[in-house]
């Protein structure tokens, strides 16, 4: 009984494959077929040259050089991915990202759109933040800051008083913002209310939540202001009207052999001030 047992069995193993062990699947060799198919048809369309970026438009530019921005967005777009798919194809633009390092690159400009024009161009619709403060570091070192307390660019020296120059906080990444709404408020405020009293602020220094110096030209001299911010400007205002057409104030303010030291407005309902 063990000999019949063993030879059926190496009869079994000397057996030849069905049909059925041996059938090819068709479907799956078809399935992947098409997908190497698609890849390349994918790579082909790609790699197609009127379909690589050649021209760059910058609009909306007008203190950044956009040929600055068009150098730029070229460099972005060398070589190719996965050594394969270069980076000019018009398919592959990434136009959020290309966005974000544009302006990193490019703190002046507050926005920056990146459109396909057409499967050769590329259109680069940006704004700029307008300058009408300067922000100092210290007395030399400004930058640019837009009415919203935005600051956004280094700026040149000026001698003059061209911009008006404020001083708060420290400096962080450009862009960042350097003033609070209450406090964008108060410098607005004063370079509107304060010519009418012949005083035209240059600059205005932050010393504390409680101090604010307001440098202007008196005589040929600088004379500073003294506010606390976070008081009732209109209030401290009255009191300077009311003490600029008041004696003694009135005639010593207008007397030009006089020199101002400072004017302060911190104590309620009190005019302090102090000529040499």
């Amino acid at each position: 009984m063990y000999e019949r047992t063993y030879h059926k069995a190496v009869l079994k193993t000397d057996e030849k494959p069905t049909e059925k062990s041996i059938r090819i699947n068709w479907k799956l060799i078809v399935w992947i077929f098409a997908v190497a198919a698609l890849l390349v048809g994918v790579v082909f369309v790609i790699r197609i040259p009127r379909l690589q970026v050649k021209n760059i438009e910058v609009v909306g530019a007008n203190v950044v050089d956009p040929g600055d921005m068009t150098e730029f967005i070229n460099n972005q777009l060398v070589g190719k991915k996965f050594f394969l798919l270069p980076r000019t194809s018009i398919f592959l633009i990434p136009q959020h990202r290309l966005e974000n390092e544009i302006k990193a690159a490019f703190p002046r400009l507050q926005t920056v759109r990146v459109n396909r024009k057409n499967f050769s161009t590329l259109s680069i619709v940006v704004t700029e933040y307008q300058g009408i403060y300067l922000w100092c570091a210290d007395a030399t070192t400004c930058y640019f800051m837009d009415q919203n307390g935005i600051v956004f660019a280094p700026a040149p020296y000026f001698s003059g008083s061209a911009y008006p120059k404020i001083f708060i906080g420290s400096m962080t990444a450009l862009p960042f913002r350097a003033l609070t709404v209450d406090q964008n408020t108060v410098i607005s405020t004063f370079l509107t209310k304060l010519p009418a009293l012949q005083i035209i602020p240059t600059e205005f220094h932050f010393l504390s939540d409680h101090e604010l110096d307001i440098y202007f030209n008196h005589g040929g001299q600088q004379a500073t202001l003294m506010f606390d911010p976070t008081t009732d400007m209109n209030e401290s205002l009255n009191a300077l009207f009311t003490g600029l057409r008041t004696e003694p104030l009135a005639s010593k303010f207008h007397d030009s052999t006089k020199i101002l030291q400072y004017i302060d407005l911190r104590f309620s309902n009190r005019v302090v001030y102090k000529f040499q």
